[in-house]
């Protein structure tokens, strides 16, 4: 039923009753009235849908803020991988869980040469203490040789080097790791996560990697807060389904060959730290 103002400007634009019931008549004053009136309510329709959107998303961030705030500190540090597509892999899907993650990667970095790579200095330099969750420890790709000896360790001033070959390198290369190890455990971190060194495509270096596996498995056992995580299972298939899983200098990890890690130890890993292990899934890698 039109309002008494309609219905005055249609008679006085010559409108029939007949005429204003249907389309025929046509009035610019009614029509812009009815234009204006629409636009109006399509602003009005507009402000509370931004209304609502912004609550929705001040409520996500909330949400995100609180996850972050309850997941505790974590630490990625190691060798130059932790700067690649395994460490940034690792501080991205801990993230994900709530987890503060900071990477600390140092090329070359290593237990054998502290001389040229000091990693007891570099792990004292890092904010960890009782609210860090864990530290990963990712170390070995460059400890395959002699070993640069501390003062304290050398049998005559004039001995800076264990050859590989000696036979007192394993007990020396194992107390090196378990005493990072065992400093990490000591300044209030939860756990102390070493992650054994991936299988690689250079044989020399993958047959001396074995001994070095051990040895840190066997350091981290024996200290108080720390686990070792095996990773091997890529020896001899290097590339599945036409995708490499290694660098072209047969060590470093692709992001494929990172996600196939990651996906083999993730479950160990978060259960050390005290997260939930996801639901296993298919992977395009085989794994």
């Amino acid at each position: 039923m039109p309002s008494a103002r309609r219905r005055a400007a249609l008679l006085a634009h010559g409108c029939s009753r007949r005429e204003r019931r249907g389309s025929s008549c046509y009035h610019p004053r009614v029509a812009a009235s009815a234009r204006v009136r629409r636009r109006r309510w399509l602003a009005t329709l507009l402000s509370l849908s931004c209304a609502l959107f912004a609550v929705a998303g001040a409520a996500e961030g909330r949400a995100r803020l609180r996850l972050k705030s309850t997941g505790g500190d974590v630490w990625v540090v190691g060798s130059s991988s932790v700067n690649q597509a395994f460490g940034k892999l690792i501080a991205r899907e801990l993230r994900r869980r709530g987890y503060r993650v900071g990477r600390k990667g140092v090329t070359s970095a290593g237990l054998a040469r502290p001389d040229f790579r000091d990693m007891r200095s570099i792990v004292e330099r890092l904010p960890i203490g009782r609210k860090t969750s864990a530290v990963f420890i990712y170390l070995g790709m460059n400890d395959a040789q002699a070993l640069w000896l501390y003062p304290s360790e050398r049998s005559t001033p004039h001995r800076r080097y264990l050859s590989w070959h000696d036979r007192r390198w394993s007990a020396l290369y194992m107390r090196r790791t378990r005493e990072l190890v065992e400093h990490i455990c000591r300044r209030g971190a939860r756990r102390a996560i070493v992650i054994l060194p991936v299988d690689v495509r250079r044989g020399r270096l993958q047959r001396r990697l074995k001994r070095i596996r051990a040895l840190q498995a066997q350091a981290a056992a024996s200290s108080t807060c720390g686990v070792a995580l095996a990773t091997g299972g890529d020896e001899g298939r290097y590339v599945v389904n036409g995708t490499p899983l290694r660098q072209r200098d047969g060590f470093h990890l692709t992001p494929a060959g990172a996600t196939v890690v990651w996906k083999r130890i993730r479950a160990k890993a978060l259960r050390a730290i005290g997260g939930r292990a996801p639901v296993a899934s298919a992977s395009p890698y085989g794994e």
